[in-house]
């Protein structure tokens, strides 16, 4: 007799839902490869033998991510990052802070970016001699020995 399998290819958004209660399914919502919505189940033994790494169980931020104390620009928008958590439930961390768009006067509103943001390509511009915050109280991109 002979068997044919069928590979699914899917891509993970890197959420993982924790078992809850006596259930020890860990599940990890994922899309085809068409956009279709999938997920994995992963008992403890799976969910060890996947390997802590993959799962970054042990809550690691990528290095490779928004920084607090920083200043990032990208197609208009500046972001002036405060802080990082991880997004209560997952192992995606977020970043927090505030951004403003356009001009260096206009407002600053409060603002949360994750990986997928991050991967959109943000360009440090936090200024070398006065951090993120040029004295008094102006933004780094108004800083008048790093004006760019």
């Amino acid at each position: 007799m002979t068997t044919t399998s069928t590979v699914t290819e899917l891509r993970w958004n890197r959420d993982v839902y924790p078992p809850v209660g006596t259930d020890d399914t860990s599940w990890i919502p994922c899309t085809t490869s068409d956009g279709q919505p999938a997920a994995l189940a992963l008992d403890d033994q799976e969910r060890e033998a996947l390997g802590r790494q993959l799962l970054h169980l042990d809550d690691v931020v990528d290095e490779q991510f928004f920084e607090p104390e920083r200043l990032y620009v990208r197609n208009g928008i500046t972001f002036r990052c405060e802080g990082i958590a991880l997004y209560p439930g997952t192992t995606e961390p977020r970043a927090f802070g505030f951004k403003r768009h356009g001009h260096p006067n206009a407002g600053w509103a409060p603002a949360t970016f994750s990986e997928r943001a991050w991967r959109r390509g943000w360009e440090d511009i936090t200024c070398p001699e006065h951090g993120y915050e040029c004295a008094p109280h102006a933004p780094v991109a108004d800083c008048p020995a790093h004006r760019r």
